[in-house]
């Protein structure tokens, strides 16, 4: 069996070897007596946040960086999915207009703020402390940790951090689309709505069926995340997996439902709109550019 040699100091870092329960009672004996250390976390491992170190303040950026992109999350899916599910399109385009003008793209240092910034900032910690919690193991293991310990290796990832990971080229993509594309071609995307994700749909004979894979991966990968990494925030009981489930599973139908219920059923656009929308696709698809 393989043992970690010394106890790691970080109150959330899970050791794949807990102690036997009569060695943590000897230290929770030790450090009450002694009145100097810290207790046993709830993971098993000993909790030192007040000395606030790299594991502490990387632990608390990817944790609040979280909550800006979760609230442009939100109002995102209400805007661009639920509200046409359940109001219509024309009040769906009218609140993600609304979204918009007064909230995530009021300035541009808003936007930048909220979206890229918060999910870089969210991205870049979490890798961070995966690469610093592998430096603390190459010097506890004397510069070579085993392979079942190791932070790089995929079995250890867990599955909160491997949804978040494969959802990143997904939501980059979709990004570059409706974002990325029109400021480049048009220097904004004040034409970009609804209409040109359901124009997308109509594309050739695979643009439906392709759309349709895209979007159910990325919705679910985004909603598994979400929901598992808050559960893991508001420390929801692990027992409760069915409610857990059940909360990702509602959360990504109900998204799904507006974009495949409502906007993957508009159709092509039509006149100018059309071929502008057909150019922009062209660009995103790095295709030889052809007016219609």
């Amino acid at each position: 069996m393989e043992l970690a040699p010394t106890p790691i100091e970080d109150e959330d870092y899970v050791t794949y070897f807990p102690t036997p329960p009569e060695i943590q009672q000897a230290k929770m004996d030790m450090s009450s007596s002694a009145g100097s250390l810290a207790g046993l976390s709830s993971s098993g491992s000993w909790g030192n946040s007040s000395s606030k170190g790299v594991v502490y303040w990387l632990t608390r950026t990817q944790k609040f960086s979280s909550y800006a992109f979760t609230s442009f999350l939100g109002i995102h899916a209400a805007t661009a999915s639920i509200t046409p599910l359940i109001l219509g399109l024309d009040a769906g385009d009218r609140a993600l207009l609304l979204a918009r003008t007064y909230y995530y793209q009021a300035t541009p240092y808003i936007e930048m703020l909220l979206i890229p910034g918060s999910l870089a900032l969210h991205i870049g910690s979490g890798f961070a402390l995966r690469a610093y919690r592998s430096h603390q193991q190459r010097q506890r293991y004397g510069g070579k940790p085993p392979k079942s310990v190791s932070q790089w290796r995929w079995r250890n990832f867990s599955g909160v951090s491997l949804a978040g990971y494969a959802s990143i080229p997904f939501v980059a993509l979709h990004a570059a689309l409706l974002r990325g594309v029109p400021l480049w071609v048009d220097g904004d995307s004040s034409q970009i709505g609804l209409e040109f994700m359901g124009h997308g749909f109509s594309i050739g004979r695979w643009g439906k069926w392709i759309g349709t894979g895209f979007y159910t991966a990325m919705v679910g990968l985004v909603s598994y995340h979400v929901v598992y990494g808050w559960a893991k925030y508001l420390k929801v009981n692990p027992r409760n997996r069915r409610i857990t489930a059940g909360t990702a599973i509602a959360v990504a139908g109900a998204w799904l439902s507006g974009l495949f219920v409502v906007i993957s059923r508009l159709g092509p656009a039509r006149g100018f709109l059309r071929r502008h929308y057909d150019h922009l696709y062209n660009v995103f698809f790095l295709r030889v550019l052809q007016a219609d």
